[in-house]
């Protein structure tokens, strides 16, 4: 018997608490043995001929699976991830029987939603769980809105933060686990609005680890600035790690450096990179995060170099870059948006530019990934633009929201823009550069630090059509809750503040069309002006964007009155809420082409695709016709066994997003040999397709490709079938 492996590591993280460090323990974690949310055969069982058992997990994790058998000696099982990327690093484990009850635990992890177990004829399997492992952290912040695929996106975008850390932050934990600066920024930004203190250890590990300066240079920029360093210190206050990083931070910036490297990487996302103004902007913040290092850590001797560059790339960007409604440099035949984002960013576009930047590239050019979208997101909530920031967020994660997967991908819709126009089979469906959690929590909701650890911080929402906010930061000096509710005569906002700090709210005059009063825990604080008499409560200021409040530690419940255009937001990607669909463990599946394999990337990994698997529960495994693209005349069925009524069927093939059908007809049958007209026509969807049709009852279900496309082949990569009653 293979014994299980713990891993455990003698990490320890610093934190802080009020004045005080803080050493915690942190380790991988054991979440113990945990019974699969399906298995597609009911157990035990056992088969004459060569079978697969295909388990599935509520959500994408690290797990070792495990099965318990009665076998003679000498036969081979087999198991692994139903993730297919995980070939790419994790062979496939296998054990061979003893005879008799036995088990067996895989002794490596591997991560995904499911596991294959691929069983021997005439062996029957009693049982089958896995193991759960992962980081020893505790996911501690959450966000709730009114729009739910917000609350969708903030869930996946944490689960894949979550299964993107390890011994050190991985850009993904399938195909890769490489330590990335640029995709470590990100992580490390989420675990502060995601994950309990326990997470800062590999937070410090990045900030703390040696910088290589021919591993992607332009990833370093991300990350000593704003962005990766002094974002940690501000949530840490850790300034030990500031003096460790600050002399070889300088020489990186000083002296290593080198403008117009060709490979230096910002981003992948679609062509047209400015990379000339994207290095730019980001050397000039990792100046001016230099200048606010060399304050903390006494280096004040560096201040006037610091400066003098500065003051060399402001006194020179726009006669280089500025074309009149935007910048752009001679490197690209259009404006990009991620270096007109970074510009604003940066401070290096004035405000006076800002209204022709949004025009003319913001909403009008999506080159950007999912990585680099962030600082678009941020550029335009720093403009004010916030509607339209999440508008666009939502836009470019539409296939990532309904889909059935619980974390984010590596490619928005899967498509490979850069270099190669197509879909790309072999990234990730986990990748951990996707910020959504930190942009909804931080820049949306508002809650930021002002200074190290949270002594001062900020409350100051951009809550747009979002007509309530819940969310919870678990800052180092203790959880800030905040609670956001409008309607049309009022604003409330409740706040728990913890101890040793003090937090500035900001009340924004944008989501009033007329404000005549705020009150504080039912006292009047603002009536056209401060008014005086709360304790505990300091007048913050009033700008163009809010009317602010300086508080001491507590509970504070404020109410703004007045009248408020509320807005819904009317194009919500909510995932339709069905009932359970019918049971198809006994189902049988055929095809025109009913059984296949093929071979992944140039990695050549052998992909079952036959079509018994879209219907095994699995959305990492499908059917693909990979012989020819798609062609009318085409067929993908099931026999039911018996007579079923149903009258709505999703075709799930988000795996091979771009190999939905071109066209289809669904026809159904009593006995596999007449077929009915039509029950339905139309065309896929991208990833996931929906198809209502009045009550059937019959046995078998066909569907048949009448379209063509000369680029995709088809795929279900699962087939559920639902009857669904209509409430009166």
């Amino acid at each position: 018997m293979v014994k299980h492996l713990l891993l455990l590591s003698t990490l320890s993280i610093f934190s802080l608490l009020g004045n005080e460090h803080v050493i915690q323990p942190a380790s991988i974690k054991d979440y113990g043995q945990k019974e699969y949310l399906r298995v597609s055969k009911d157990l035990p069982h056992s088969e004459s001929v060569p079978w697969r058992l295909v388990c599935t997990i509520p959500y994408n994790c690290h797990f070792q699976p495990w099965i318990e058998v009665d076998a003679v000696e000498g036969k081979e099982i087999c198991f692994n991830s139903s993730n297919p990327l995980v070939l790419f690093l994790t062979p496939t484990e296998t054990f061979t029987t003893r005879g008799g009850v036995q088990a067996v635990e895989a002794k490596d992890w591997v991560s995904g939603e499911g596991a294959i177990y691929t069983i021997p004829a005439g062996v029957t399997v009693r049982a089958v769980k896995y193991r759960e492992t992962g980081y020893d952290t505790r996911f501690a912040g959450s966000f709730e809105s009114s729009d739910n695929d917000f609350n969708v996106l903030w869930k996946k975008a944490a689960r894949t933060a979550y299964i993107c850390m390890r011994e050190h932050f991985y850009d993904c934990p399938d195909r890769e686990r490489v330590g990335f600066w640029g995709d470590g920024t990100p992580e490390l930004n989420q675990c502060f609005y995601v994950f309990d203190a326990k997470s800062h250890k590999l937070c410090r590990d990045l900030v703390l680890r040696k910088l290589e300066p021919k591993f992607y240079p332009g990833q370093h920029l991300e990350f000593l600035g704003d962005y990766g360093l002094w974002f940690y210190y501000l949530q840490t206050g850790d300034v030990d790690s500031m003096r460790q990083i600050y002399e070889p931070t300088k020489k990186f910036l000083f002296e290593t450096y080198q403008f117009g490297n060709p490979k230096t990487w910002f981003d992948w996302g679609k062509e047209n990179k400015d990379t000339a103004i994207i290095e730019t902007c980001f050397y000039f913040n990792c100046l001016g995060t230099l200048k606010k290092i060399a304050e903390i850590t006494g280096n004040q001797r560096d201040i006037d170099e610091i400066d003098l560059k500065m003051k060399a790339i402001q006194s020179s960007f726009d006669d280089k870059y500025w074309k009149g409604g935007f910048y752009k440099s001679h490197q690209v035949p259009e404006p990009d948006d991620r270096a007109n984002a970074m510009a604003v960013n940066v401070g290096l576009a004035e405000p006076s530019k800002w209204p022709l930047i949004y025009e003319n590239v913001l909403t009008k050019k999506t080159y950007a990934s999912c990585f680099f979208d962030r600082w678009v997101s941020e550029a335009l909530c720093k403009m004010g633009k916030q509607e339209y920031a999440l508008v666009r967020m939502r836009e470019r994660y539409k296939t990532m929201i309904p889909c059935s997967f619980t974390t984010l991908w590596e490619h928005y819709d899967r498509w490979w823009a850069s270099r190669i126009d197509a879909f790309d089979d072999g990234s990730s469906l986990n990748h951990g550069w996707n910020p959504p959690a930190l942009l909804l929590s931080q820049t949306i909701a508002g809650v930021s630090p002002n200074t190290a650890a949270w002594s001062t911080y900020h409350v100051l929402p951009k809550e747009a059509f979002l007509n309530s906010i819940r969310v919870v930061v678990p800052s180092i000096k203790g959880d800030i809750k905040v609670d956001i509710n409008k309607t049309p005569s009022f604003y409330r906002l409740k706040l728990v503040s913890p101890e040793h700090t003090i937090a500035t709210v900001g009340i924004p005059k944008k989501s009033f069309s007329v404000l005549r009063e705020i009150k504080v825990n039912n006292t009047t604080i603002w009536k056209g002006a401060f008014v005086e008499g709360v304790t505990g409560v300091t007048w913050g200021g009033e700008d163009d964007e809010y009317v602010k409040f300086n508080l001491q530690p507590g509970t504070w419940e404020f109410l703004g009155e007045g009248e408020l255009p509320i807005t819904t937001n009317k194009d919500s990607l909510e995932p339709q809420v069905l009932t359970k669909s019918l049971d198809k463990k006994s189902w049988k599946a055929s095809a025109s082409v009913e059984t296949g394999k093929y071979f992944m990337t140039d990695a050549k990994l052998p992909i079952n695709v036959s079509a018994e698997n879209a219907i095994d529960g699995d959305h990492w495994t499908g059917w693909r016709d990979m012989t020819l693209k798609q062609y009318p005349g085409q067929w993908f069925q099931v026999d039911m066994h018996k007579e079923q009524e149903f009258n709505m069927l999703v075709i799930d093939n988000t795996w091979a997003q771009w190999d939905s059908p071109n066209a289809y007809s669904i026809t159904v049958s009593q006995d596999g040999v007449t077929w009915s007209t039509p029950i339905a026509t139309g065309g896929g969807g991208a990833g996931m397709t929906n198809i209502r049709f009045p009550m059937q009852r019959a046995r078998y279900l066909r569907i048949t490709q009448t379209g063509i496309s000369t680029k995709y082949h088809w795929s279900i990569y699962e087939l559920d079938v639902y009857r669904i009653v209509e409430e009166h």
